[in-house]
């Protein structure tokens, strides 16, 4: 059975707060950004229980429109969803890979475009080398610096 609470910190965690306030219903932006600001400011790290609810823009208009104008509510049922936005903190690469290994970690990085496989780089503090680098390249190097960042941690404890 697996955990039934995650702990969130930094991006993960300033997103998930904006996200839960901007949820709220009768707050207006301007109070929502004064409190998204002041739990930015005060807290620390979170538990959220899981899983998390989807929240956001595309759920909150769902949610109004479904009481309000059903016309409105079944013509935007028809129409793609809004793309989401990339979150770089989604998942570890150097949990996955050590749990999943190498193929693993391979196959999350699969549904990743390239400019978001730099970003997931950057932001989970991952070496890339320099220079332009196909989309596969880019994953391989991902799955190295994961294995590297492994590899220094051993090396660091010993």
């Amino acid at each position: 059975m697996g955990k039934a609470t995650r702990s969130l910190s930094g991006a993960s965690q300033k997103k998930y707060v904006r996200d839960l306030v901007g949820s709220i219903d009768g707050i207006t932006p301007e109070a929502a950004a004064a409190l998204t600001s002041a739990c930015e400011r005060e807290i620390a790290q979170v538990r959220v229980r899981l899983p998390i609810p989807e929240r956001g823009k595309s759920a909150k208009s769902g949610k109004k429109n479904a009481g309000t104008e059903p016309a409105r509510a079944e013509s935007s049922a028809a129409a793609p969803p809004p793309p989401a936005e990339f979150d770089p903190f989604a998942f570890s690469v150097v949990v996955v890979v050590t749990k999943e290994g190498r193929d693993g970690l391979a196959s999350k990085l699969a549904a990743i475009g390239p400019a978001n496989l730099r970003a997931l780089a950057k932001a989970q503090h991952v070496a890339l080398p320099e220079g332009d680098l196909s989309t596969e390249d880019l994953r391989a190097a991902i799955v190295e610096g994961a294995l590297q960042r492994i590899a220094n941690r051993k090396a660091a404890a010993s």
